[in-house]
């Protein structure tokens, strides 16, 4: 199947099997956040929040298309990387001391009455600087770069966390750490090992902390994950073994501290120290009216414009954190899965091209990081709104309201969509040069 649609001089353009779901997911997000402006006594309330998205999306896909076709080889240059990352520093500094405080946080800059979120920037810097650091390990000690990307990471974490923004600042650590893993020597190696261990110990730890077992469910993707790695590949198997025993030991020692060892009053403290912005209070309240949303839409959900929640109140940060109940609510289960489905399209492409530019390994860890980061991001969203995990200020990728995050995600699969071509363009030139092998 032709995954690309072609000009009239045979030269590929776009690439429909990411520019499809995107756009259905941008065009989700825009009818949920119209749906959230109509008012319980009929008409519509205040437009400026939907006229601000449709222009950050216009934005976002200029900025898509501009990047699509861009050459992205300078980004190999070290002084490039450098001056990103000074800029990055520069505004997360910046925040701290001439941001105005909403909501009790200091996250935004006001330039020319529009917020910019520099958080949301530098986690594309951290993956562009990671990725670039790690194609450097033909010519240097894989460990030193790896001691490099993390002290290079630390003042990155550090600024997001004191806005505070704790959610934030591990996510910005989870996306480093898996891209610094795959960045060492065998990659394929590194995903199998990393996939076994983070199954395990998240199955143990989310179980505790949630209290709900259907979590322990990952053990099942861990073990078959381990069975295929232990029979094809004999080189392998003293790494699984030790994986395995690891990631088991690992996880029913937070199983236990968790639950026989730390008292309230500390795990309180550790919730409070991941996500410092909420109280215990809030984030109570905004879990339990998201869950009743969500389980109000059912199977078919109440149809557009027909949700409560939101409409009259009930459910805070609707447009925004919690828009994925809003959407839950109107739409139902079939809707939500079919959401789901568009971004693991989304997903799976920037895997696929991963593996596709595996010859390059910067342009491989890229796409990885910014698969991972869109994965976390959706499955942190929605999982707070469903109540599966602990609450967490993580909007949702191109469906919650939001300037930077929505730009940065379509600068984001700007770059995924200009290696697909380009992976194609070299695809196509090779087959070329078989068939004039053959024709000669």
């Amino acid at each position: 199947m032709n995954l690309l649609s072609t000009s009239s001089k045979g030269r590929k353009w776009i690439t429909l099997s990411l520019a499809i779901p995107l756009f259905l997911i941008i065009v989700i997000g825009l009818v949920t956040l119209y749906s959230t402006l109509i008012l319980p006594t009929g008409g519509l309330g205040d437009t400026s929040i939907l006229k601000k998205q449709i222009i950050f999306i216009l934005i976002g896909a200029v900025l898509f298309l501009i990047i699509s076709y861009i050459d992205l080889s300078n980004l190999k240059f070290w002084q490039v990387q450098l001056i990103i990352y000074l800029v990055t520093i520069a505004l997360l500094i910046a925040v701290l001391f001439l941001g105005p405080t909403i909501k009790g946080v200091k996250r935004w800059l006001v330039i020319g009455g529009v917020q910019i979120q520099p958080s949301e920037i530098a986690k594309l810097t951290l993956i562009i600087l990671t990725a670039f650091i790690f194609s450097l390990k033909e010519k240097y000690n894989k460990w030193s770069l790896f001691l490099l990307s993390f002290f290079l990471m630390l003042p990155i974490f550090f600024l997001i966390y004191k806005e505070p923004s704790g959610s934030m600042a591990f996510l910005t650590l989870a996306i480093w750490f898996i891209i610094a893993f795959l960045g060492l020597n065998n990659p394929l190696r590194n995903t199998v090992l990393l996939s076994i261990i983070g199954c395990t110990v998240g199955g143990f730890l989310l179980s505790s902390v949630t209290g709900d077992n259907l979590w322990y469910l990952l053990l099942i993707p861990a073990f078959f994950i381990a069975i295929f790695g232990f029979y094809t590949k004999s080189n392998w198997k003293i790494f699984i073994i030790i994986s395995v025993i690891l990631a088991l030991f690992v996880g029913i020692l937070t199983t236990i501290t968790w639950n026989k060892v730390l008292k309230p009053y500390q795990k309180d403290r550790i919730v409070a120290f991941v996500n410092p912005e909420e109280t215990t209070s809030d984030i109570g309240f905004n879990v339990n009216q998201s869950k009743i949303a969500i389980g109000s839409g059912r199977i078919f959900g109440k149809g557009f414009g027909n949700g409560t929640q939101s409409k009259r109140n009930f459910l805070p940060e609707f447009r925004t954190d919690f828009i994925f109940a809003s959407y839950a609510e109107e739409f139902g289960l079939i809707g939500s899965v079919f959401l789901i489905s568009l971004y693991a399209v989304i997903i799976i492409i920037c895997f696929i091209t991963a593996i596709n530019s595996s010859a390059h390994t910067m342009q491989s860890l890229v796409c990885v990081g910014i698969g991972i980061k869109i994965l976390l991001e959706v499955f942190i969203n929605i999982g707070t709104n469903t109540g599966s995990i602990p609450a967490t200020g993580i909007p949702l990728p191109l469906m919650s309201a939001g300037g930077t995050i929505t730009i940065m995600t379509l600068i984001e699969l700007g770059i995924i969509h200009n290696l697909v071509l380009k992976n194609a363009a070299k695809i196509k030139t090779e087959n070329a040069d078989i068939i004039d092998v053959y024709e000669d």
